[in-house]
């Protein structure tokens, strides 16, 4: 074997064999230049809770479509069925589109494809549909992914009537910046804790490198409350009132009698 093919070889054995390597490989052929996961990333890629699910509470543009991208084609190349849910029609175009992006790294042939469905060689189907109850029943996958999973309209009826088409074994994959405190999403993080079957992940802006530039010119234009809501990944009240109700607790007296004046 000449030594360029054997080289070609070697590359490609590595990416099958290390998922972050494939991902990493992915990422180059959509930027057009080498680029490095970032730790986070590493994480979300080896992700492995069977029967369970990975939630991942990321700041804007980091790269979580990336990671959900990479997992749809793992599936595909397992030969197995992924359904990937979307607030709106055009995030399902978009990732489909990535998805795409990313088959061309891989040896794997496309069967056939729209514009939300891509079909491959392997029996393996990636499925982008809108996130309605009404659009999403009917369908089995191996594998959910959920994107802005924070901003998904009547987000309880969304996933009572998806969790069900998981076939047993399969994962979850929640991503979402948050969107307030009263969504499905941000209840994952604040009223259950970590197990074997649900895995946290929280990504700050200011905790990627690569970002630094980005997250201060964020800082200077946008207001405080939305800098924490969107890079720092806070979860904050949704506007309902204008004071945060844990800024009322920590002013409220739990002693003193309340002063009502007389007119």
């Amino acid at each position: 074997m000449p030594f360029d093919a054997l080289d070609t070889w070697l590359t490609d054995l590595e990416r099958r064999l290390d998922p972050v390597a494939q991902f990493e490989h992915f990422l180059s052929l959509e930027l057009g230049r080498a680029a490095t996961a970032d730790e986070w990333q590493r994480q979300a890629i080896l992700s492995d809770v069977p029967g369970g699910a990975t939630a991942m509470r990321i700041c804007r543009q980091a790269g979580k479509s990336c990671v959900l991208a990479t997992r749809g084609v793992m599936a595909l190349e397992r030969g197995e069925v992924t359904i990937c849910l979307a607030p709106a029609e055009r995030q399902t175009r978009e990732i489909t589109r990535k998805v795409a992006t990313y088959l061309r790294g891989t040896t794997m042939t496309v069967e056939r494809s729209t514009m939300t469905e891509i079909e491959t060689n392997t029996g393996g189907r990636f499925i982008a549909v809108p996130a309605s109850g009404a659009t999403i029943r009917g369908f089995t996958a191996d594998q959910l992914l959920v994107d802005e999973c924070a901003y998904l309209t009547n987000d309880e009826e969304v996933i009572t009537a998806v969790l069900p088409m998981l076939k047993d074994g399969g994962q979850v994959f929640y991503a979402s910046t948050p969107a307030g405190k009263n969504n499905f999403f941000a209840r994952l993080f604040l009223d259950t804790k970590p197990s074997d079957a649900l895995r946290l992940l929280t990504v700050r802006g200011t905790q990627i490198p690569r970002m630094a530039a980005k997250v201060e010119r964020l800082r200077t234009q946008l207001s405080q409350t939305k800098f924490r809501q969107e890079v720092e990944c806070e979860f904050i009240a949704d506007g309902q009132a204008y004071f945060d109700l844990s800024v009322i607790e920590a002013a409220t007296s739990k002693t003193e009698a309340a002063i009502v004046p007389k007119f």
